[in-house]
């Protein structure tokens, strides 16, 4: 059912704008000339809503937001013998232009642009009815929302622009609080507006706003508003766990009944490398998939540029299953040294059955969205969705959101959410585990409950604003802790990098935008 979405995507042609030629250039205003001819009736919106979906496929969400968000923790390292990528990743930011850093701004700012296209016109034109509107407009507003969500938790501030932009604009810079104002209400409409469920896969529904209005809440300290947005997907009824841990990152499974949103991928369209940008008009042909497997895999499968922590594997020995094996999350989220002593049989990209010390060192790389399970190889055309919100990480978010509303109260009713997660590996019940001595303590209790939140959903969309939120720039003994697990943060992480330096040119460009603190 993907192809719906993707094939959509081709069928908006017409809407992507397309790279400078010599009669463009002596067009007055293009803009006015769209206006004009794309955006008088219902489908014309609805044209326009798929060119919003198609920035989904852009280089931030088919791999930036992972190089930001885990890349830019205490998950990764980096041995790359690119010099300015080690630079970003190891958190030094000599150059806060770093492609990752200014193109992720760049195209969440471009599907900003193409959302209140959507959002402005809709006003403009007849529609059938107001339901229909609201679906369109919902769905407009919801990735706007997701795309500012993104901007607000990684750089802090960020302008809000609201309108049909020009590139003269220099719009104000909104703080923290403002934009989380301004995310929620984009939420909040889309959650009042979108059904729970639409014909074709792909579309953000009302339980993608809730989940994301609960992310929201948590990471700005709204507890209560969290733990209500995510009890609303919680009593649904509409979401569970799946089978098995590794059903979420498999193309066989794809929209399973865990995943609350995804993005659809396919290995189908395939074009040169520099598609991995993923913007058509930007002189690259698009990549309907995603990017991460060729930048964080072992090589000669991936270019290596990210190695994994040994603390994120010695996390997962401090407790065997009931089968007295170690947690096979583990063997699906590392390629580590001992991997095929610990779990016998294993095989990796369907070739490798020892350690490959000539590629891999003893470093210890990411499994998680590899594709190793049915092919020997990585083309950078990966079929596997990207899973931006499933229910087992919503689970967890609700476990802390319990506790840190009703305190120790609440710990009975939290572990019920972590036992859910840990009974799917196979693992006893906190009760009846080693780590039983966790339930009576509320400050041993909130450990044990981050340290479960990892195993759960490392390599994920969520580490770099799990870590400032537990403390990280702003409480000196948890920061200590994450100095002490990772060596890229004891050389150069210093109070005001829990937050990403705003790209220069953007600074520079707008005498409106100010750089963060520490920068």
């Amino acid at each position: 059912m993907k192809k719906l979405i993707i094939a959509s995507v081709f069928a908006a042609g017409g809407l992507m704008v397309t790279s400078c030629n010599s009669d463009l250039l002596d067009l007055n205003n293009p803009n006015t000339l769209v206006a004009q001819t794309a955006w008088n009736t219902q489908k014309d919106i609805e044209n326009g809503l798929t060119g919003c979906y198609h920035t989904l496929y852009n280089c931030f969400y088919n791999s930036f937001n992972t190089f930001l968000i885990s890349g830019q923790s205490d998950e990764f390292y980096s041995q790359s013998p690119d010099a300015d990528l080690v630079d970003y990743i190891m958190l030094k930011y000599n150059n806060p232009d770093q492609r990752w850093n200014y193109y992720a701004w760049c195209y969440l700012y471009q599907t900003v642009f193409r959302c209140n296209q959507v959002i402005v016109y809709a006003e403009d034109v007849e529609w059938s009815s107001e339901v229909d509107k609201g679906k369109v407009v919902g769905q407009a507003r919801a990735l706007r929302g997701m795309s500012y969500y993104y901007l607000a938790m990684l750089w802090k501030k960020a302008p809000i622009v609201d309108w049909i932009s020009a590139p003269s604009d220099q719009p104000a810079e909104a703080t923290f609080e403002e934009l989380v104002s301004f995310i929620e209400k984009d939420f909040l409409y889309a959650a009042e507006n979108l059904p729970e469920s639409f014909p074709e896969v792909g579309r953000m529904n009302k339980y993608f706003a809730y989940t994301f209005l609960g992310k929201l809440y948590m990471n700005s300290g709204q507890w209560e508003k969290a733990k209500a947005a995510f009890e609303v997907v919680i009593t649904s009824g509409k979401y569970e766990l799946a089978a098995e841990y590794h059903d979420n990152f498999r193309h066989t499974t794809n929209n399973n009944v865990e995943s609350i949103w995804e993005i659809q991928n396919s290995d189908e369209v395939h074009s040169p490398f520099g598609g991995y940008w993923g913007i058509a008009n930007d002189d690259a042909e698009c990549n309907f998939t995603s990017w991460r497997e060729r930048f964080i895999s072992a090589s000669p499968y991936g270019f290596g540029d990210y190695a994994v922590y040994s603390w994120v594997i010695d996390m997962y020995k401090d407790e065997k299953d009931k089968d007295g094996n170690y947690d096979i999350r583990l063997r699906d989220n590392i390629v580590y040294p001992d991997l095929f002593k610990d779990f016998p049989g294993d095989i990796v990209y369907m070739t490798h059955t020892a350690w490959d010390a000539t590629n891999w060192g003893n470093n210890a790389w990411c499994r998680k969205y590899s594709t190793d399970y049915y092919r020997d190889n990585v083309d950078g055309y990966s079929p596997i969705n990207t899973r931006i919100l499933r229910y087992g990480e919503l689970l967890l978010s609700y476990a802390e959101c319990l506790i840190e509303v009703g305190g120790a109260s609440a710990i009975p009713e939290a572990a019920k959410y972590i036992d859910m997660i840990r009974e799917r590996v196979n693992l006893y019940p906190l009760a009846k585990s080693v780590h039983k001595d966790c339930l009576n303590s509320l400050d041993a209790f909130e450990k044990r409950l981050r340290i479960e939140r990892e195993k759960e959903i490392c390599f994920e969309y969520d580490r770099f604003f799990d870590l400032r939120r537990w403390g990280l720039g702003t409480d000196t003994k948890y920061t200590n802790e994450v100095k002490a697990r990772s060596s890229k943060h004891a050389a150069n992480f210093t109070p005001g990098k829990e937050w990403l330096p705003i790209p220069l040119s953007e600074v520079s460009n707008n005498p409106n935008l100010t750089q963060n603190e520490g920068y």
